[in-house]
């Protein structure tokens, strides 16, 4: 209780998903704070970056963190609503602009290929924002094209293996087009997310990959993979809990703090539009995450999550 006190005193936005997370408020109550994100805090930091010409940074890939791709991926991630004007114009403008024949997104200013990482990105917000987009249905169906034999999906269109960052962008853009209430495809996309979910499994959630970053406890992800977000991603699809999963489980307890919170550890190096929290200090965004994973998702009633809770609550 102490470390959701702690929580309801950030940023508009980490309120309101406290309370729909962790709290289970009340519809009410959950869209008058949802209406408030735009107008406070980091919200109204993000959309007063916009520029003139409706681009954040100089255009929707460039520069990186402070494009419009990324700042659109943002504001998504902090529950801004559905309907925020600025992200929905923009979206669209990208359908228009970039989106090539074989239903991908180039949003680089010069003939190129779609990055299936980036496209990943794109389905997630762009179905957030603007799920009657009638040119969503081709995106899906382009990724649902060039998943790989191992389950997975890259980057690299000419490797067969796949790669954990580009899985998880795909992942999270299926889960999102989904929870819009699209059902282009349904089983289709639920196949490819039971083969791409155990592409991570298989390879125990890449737990032992050199990649040291994957251990690390980071916010916003990027494009990054790392294990905070794969067990994320498993709690909010209420995936049955793996075996597989312990080593990931029994790491992020580990990251507990004695003040009872997660802190931050890491950000992805490059400019970014303003600093939401500071490395090594206690991470709003990471403590939610944490304590939803750990608690609060309705798999951790099964009898299979009952001795991880046990050992957690005591």
């Amino acid at each position: 209780m102490k470390a959701i006190s702690w929580l309801l005193e950030g940023d508009i936005s980490i309120q309101y998903m406290t309370h729909r997370d962790l709290i289970g408020s009340d519809g009410i109550t959950l869209s008058q704070m949802q209406k408030r994100i735009p107008k406070e805090g980091f919200g109204a930091k993000f959309l007063s970056r916009q520029n003139e010409s409706g681009h954040w940074g100089s255009y929707y890939y460039q520069p990186k963190w402070t494009s419009t791709h990324y700042t659109l991926l943002d504001i998504k991630n902090i529950c801004a609503p559905e309907t925020l004007k600025p992200c929905r114009e923009m979206i669209s403008r990208m359908f228009d602009e970039c989106m090539n024949e074989a239903g991908g997104m180039n949003l680089s200013k010069y003939n190129h290929p779609s990055d299936i990482c980036v496209d990943g990105m794109i389905l997630n917000y762009a179905s957030y924002f603007c799920k009657e987009e009638s040119r969503l249905v081709r995106l899906v169906n382009h990724l649902l094209s060039v998943q790989k034999k191992d389950g997975g999906f890259t980057w690299d269109m000419n490797s067969d293996k796949s790669d954990p960052h580009t899985t998880i962008c795909v992942l999270e853009g299926f889960a999102q087009f989904q929870a819009s209430g699209l059902q282009h495809r349904r089983w289709d996309i639920e196949a490819a997310k039971t083969d791409a979910a155990e592409f991570l499994l298989r390879n125990r959630l890449f737990f032992d990959d050199v990649d040291k970053r994957f251990r690390k406890l980071s916010y916003p992800y990027r494009y990054r993979y790392d294990l905070l977000r794969a067990m994320e991603y498993f709690a909010r699809q209420n995936n049955p809990f793996d075996t597989r999963m312990w080593p990931a489980m029994n790491w992020l307890q580990e990251k507990k703090q004695r003040d009872g919170l997660w802190y931050l550890e890491n950000e992805h190096k490059g400019k970014a539009h303003f600093t939401m929290e500071e490395i090594r200090s206690p991470s709003r965004f990471v403590t939610l995450r944490a304590l939803y994973i750990l608690v609060f998702p309705e798999q951790a009633r099964t009898r299979a999550w009952t001795p991880l809770l046990a050992g957690f609550l005591v």
